[in-house]
């Protein structure tokens, strides 16, 4: 209660509040001052931060998950020694079709390759399967089996491609 006497004695004891009324149009110039001095609006940095966290947690994913980097393989000696042998024969069967490579038989060999892509790829899948799990025998038998199909599709390639060079000169002999 002291406290509230205080307080009102303070007040009736100061003479110098200011009761003049403003001059004319006080209201209106203070009004045009704060749309003059309005303050510029910060960018809100909340939606940028969700959208910067979303597009990294997406591409995380992305390279972890659906486009997964290469894993280096270590195979037994005995698989490395039969990935590296078949490997050869596919490579030199690669070149040996490539060499035979005419303008007749071109379509023919682009489709072969994308064709042993698919195969490549589906290798690769066999290779990360190992990374994995290691080596099994069914996944390994699966390698191999990969590798000789590729063996055999090449050959088919190339016999189809002597066929159709074959047709392609006895056409150019017929016409001379």
């Amino acid at each position: 209660m002291n406290n509230l006497n205080n307080l009102n004695s303070f007040f009736k004891d100061q003479d110098n509040w200011d009761l003049e009324e403003p001059i004319t149009g006080h209201e209106k110039r203070f009004l045009d001052k704060l749309k003059i001095n309005k303050p510029k609006k910060k960018l809100n940095w909340i939606p940028l931060s969700i959208a910067a966290s979303l597009l990294l947690g997406f591409g995380i994913l992305y390279l972890n998950f659906i486009h997964p980097t290469k894993q280096e393989v270590v195979f037994s000696p005995q698989v490395q020694q039969a990935h590296d042998s078949i490997s050869s024969i596919i490579n030199t069967e690669l070149l040996a079709l490539k060499e035979k490579e005419t303008p007749k038989s071109k379509a023919l060999i682009v489709d072969a390759m994308k064709q042993m892509n698919s195969l490549e790829k589906d290798y690769e899948n066999l290779k990360l399967e190992i990374a994995k799990n290691g080596e099994n025998k069914q996944i390994i038998y699966a390698m191999i089996t990969n590798m000789q199909t590729r063996i055999s599709f090449i050959k088919s390639v190339l016999d189809q491609v002597e066929s159709v060079n074959k047709i392609n000169e006895n056409d150019n002999e017929n016409r001379i």
